[in-house]
């Protein structure tokens, strides 16, 4: 039997909301982001069963981009803002996209461990959105995922993953680097995680992308995180 053709979800806008159902009305799991490759699965009215490039499945309307027989072949990634200091909404944070823009890199750059505070300094300010994954709006573990894509490493989608993709790199609070992760919740079930900015300093979305505390002498200290505090995690060797 001959196998079926695969075709692919080409995102055009800025970012498109992914759902759990073939409908508005169903909870907002994820985004997909301008220039992303989803695979179609298959197909309900003006609805798309799609699989996007983190692995992660939902529904996306139709009117958000473009049905392909070939998967998009980007050549740039949006990394940074333009020379006003804004990202545009038609290409934020992200977007994978066909020419070099203000703001962008070629796609096969990877920043590194290094870049990783720097590159999340630029988004300080981003309003918290569910399921956001771009300068459009982030939620936290969205926008860690985001973040660590441009500078080198895929991670998966949500925080609980992200615990258990770096479980065994587990380390001190006060032994953190810049760029690690720490992670919160409570009995091991994972509701949120920051970046580190060493030691008990936080990065992180909640609310909107700000820069916070664990320590009870910081002036930015953070009670109800500390209050759910699990554990932080290196993440360097994870870079090749």
């Amino acid at each position: 039997m001959q196998e079926s053709k695969k075709y692919w979800f080409i995102v055009n806008v800025g970012s498109a909301p992914v759902y759990a159902k073939p409908s508005f009305n169903s909870a907002c799991v994820t985004e997909a982001v301008h220039g992303e490759s989803c695979i179609i699965n298959s197909y309900k009215e003006n609805w798309l069963e799609i699989k996007c490039e983190d692995g992660y499945k939902g529904w996306i309307n139709s009117f958000y981009g473009n049905k392909s027989s070939e998967k998009n072949n980007p050549s740039h990634l949006i990394i940074y803002p333009n020379k006003q200091g804004n990202f545009l909404n038609r290409f934020p944070f992200g977007s994978r996209i066909n020419k070099k823009l203000p703001g962008s890199v070629p796609i096969d750059m990877k920043l590194g461990f290094e870049k990783i505070i720097s590159v999340a300094e630029n988004l300080m300010g981003t309003p918290y959105k569910w399921g956001g994954k771009t300068s459009l709006g982030f939620d936290c573990s969205g926008f860690v995922q985001s973040v660590l894509k441009v500078c080198g490493i895929e991670v998966p989608r949500d925080s609980s993953q992200q615990w258990d993709y770096f479980h065994n790199n587990k380390i001190d609070i006060e032994a953190s680097e810049p760029g690690d992760l720490h992670f919160f919740g409570i009995n091991d079930n994972i509701t949120h995680v920051g970046f580190s900015t060493g030691g008990k300093g936080l990065l992180h979305a909640q609310g909107y992308v700000k820069v916070e505390s664990l320590d009870p002498n910081n002036s930015d200290f953070n009670q109800g995180l500390l209050d759910i505090y699990l554990s932080s995690h290196s993440i360097k060797r994870k870079f090749k």
